[in-house]
């Protein structure tokens, strides 16, 4: 019910709200079409979306901005996703699944398409996985039982999503989060350098968790993790070269949890420094600086403007956006 010559800058302002979406310049014409059909299954969302070619993209900036931290488990049923050098070093198979890790930057190229979202707020998925931080645009192959049996799932809920009642979509979701883990945990992707070398991914993921839960410590440093998780300093550097060192990896964790206080309603009786205490710094100044460097916003700037979905290009009453708001608040 848009008029046409507006369809497109509604369409790209709605779904600012996860992505930065471009579509070509032919595609934005008269006959532009989108739709996203979603479904919430107590706090998990599955959404139905479709339209012409388009690049996705999701910056630091969006990131700070919306503060979203889930999982997004993707399902083409047509059309083709790229990603990589160029936008297409890698293309996901057919009938396979694409898992997004959102509290991480992503760029990629789909054709016209039509797919399924299945959308996970972390603190449900993180603790049931065997390796949470390695999940960001990994592939899962089609040819895996698992792997149909949760692309499956993801089809015949939202298919059957209109008949159920509230207390089924409820009572589904634990189940639904299950199955997920499962497939994650036990789909081996043999490309993988981390799964290649067993007991280093198995030290790895230790590490990380102890890192996780001694964020706030101000002593956390690689002398004092090698000495409380029992490794070497030359095998820890080693385990965290892929990230850019220990060093970078702690600060990367305490920037996002502080980026998550920041954008907590929750939490906006704290002052700006208790924050900055919790992520490592002395002071606001350089909290600021690396929170920018980081975000490309300062974090005061989270708190004074925070983003309302739907307010960039005016009212459009006919349209219905509640997705928006849905998957905003999914872990809230």
């Amino acid at each position: 019910m848009v008029a046409r010559p507006e369809r497109y800058d509604v369409w790209r302002d709605s779904i600012s709200c996860i992505f930065q979406a471009d579509a070509d310049k032919e595609a934005r014409g008269q006959d532009f079409h989108a739709l996203v059909d979603a479904n919430m299954f107590g706090p998990l969302m599955l959404a139905r979306t479709e339209s012409h070619e388009h690049v996705w993209r999701r910056t630091s900036a969006i990131m700070a901005r919306d503060g979203m931290d889930h999982y997004m488990i993707q399902a083409y049923e047509r059309g083709q996703l790229q990603w990589g050098g160029g936008l297409g070093d890698q293309t996901l198979p057919e009938r396979g699944l694409l898992i997004v890790d959102l509290a991480q930057p992503l760029e990629s190229r789909s054709s016209e398409f039509r797919n399924l979202s299945l959308i996970i707020p972390r603190e449900m998925l993180d603790g049931a996985l065997q390796s949470p931080n390695d999940q960001h645009m990994r592939v899962l192959s089609g040819e895996e039982p698992i792997v149909t049996l949760l692309r499956d799932h993801m089809v015949s809920l939202k298919n059957l999503a209109d008949q159920m009642s509230l207390q089924q979509a409820v009572e589904i979701a634990p189940a639904t989060v299950g199955l997920a883990a499962a497939c994650l945990n036990t789909v081996v992707d043999e490309e993988a350098p981390s799964q290649a070398a067993g007991v280093a991914m198995a030290q790895l993921t230790v590490i990380r968790r102890f890192i996780e839960t001694h964020l706030a410590e101000p002593a956390l440093s690689a002398d004092w993790i090698a000495g409380r998780v029992g490794v070497s300093r030359s095998k820890l550097y080693r385990l965290f070269d892929p990230f850019g060192g220990v060093v970078a990896y702690i600060r990367d964790r305490r920037l996002r949890r502080a980026l998550l206080a920041l954008s907590d309603s929750r939490e906006r009786h704290r002052p700006i420094y208790d924050i900055a205490l919790d992520a490592g710094y002395s002071s606001d100044a350089a909290f600021s600086r690396a929170f920018r460097s980081r975000y490309g916003v300062a974090p005061r700037d989270i708190r004074r403007t925070p983003y309302v979905y739907g307010d960039a290009i005016g009212d459009f009453d006919n349209v219905d956006r509640r997705y928006e708001r849905w998957l905003h608040h999914l872990s809230v």
